[in-house]
């Protein structure tokens, strides 16, 4: 593959993967809006738009076997929840943002726990288990097999995690 080849399709990517979630962001507001049905078009092109970001990534090769894709996933967590976030946060708060400093150490520290979870992913694979995951709304938070009644980094009710299927 050529390097322009190379170069469009992660720039391809990029714009696609961020188009899905600000069309998800799109979709939510609509529908707290009560327009359903733009809050359903929303969805459909997200999922569109997911479509398209999974075909340039898989061109691109970064997709491989389960172990190596966790591999490169705990390491892409460790090195955002190391390098980003802290200077996002001294930023924010050197502007006295307190609420983008406060985001950007929420997701710090979720970062950080989705390192372990890869981590613990390699035993799930060894043993055979699936266990439940649940999501915190609020910060982004992964708790598995037990919801927590608190999340632990952003102190969100129980009523706040929505169950991965």
């Amino acid at each position: 593959m050529g390097e322009k080849t190379r170069k469009n399709l992660h720039d391809a990517y990029t714009g696609e993967s961020k188009a899905v979630v600000r069309l998800k962001a799109f979709a939510a507001k609509a529908e707290e809006e009560e327009y359903e049905a733009v809050a359903k078009l929303f969805r459909a092109v997200a999922e569109s738009e997911s479509i398209h970001a999974y075909n340039n990534l898989r061109l691109l090769r970064e997709i491989k076997d389960t172990e190596t894709n966790l591999e490169e996933a705990l390491a892409s967590e460790r090195k955002i929840a190391e390098v980003g976030y802290d200077s996002f946060i001294a930023e924010a708060e050197a502007e006295e943002d307190k609420a983008a400093a406060t985001m950007f150490a929420y997701a710090r520290d979720v970062e950080e726990r989705h390192a372990k979870l890869y981590e613990g992913a390699l035993q799930h694979m060894v043993t055979d288990t699936v266990p439940a995951y649940y999501v915190c709304s609020v910060c982004g938070y992964v708790a598995d097999t037990v919801l927590p009644e608190k999340c632990p980094i952003c102190g969100a009710p129980e009523d706040k995690f929505f169950a991965i299927e």
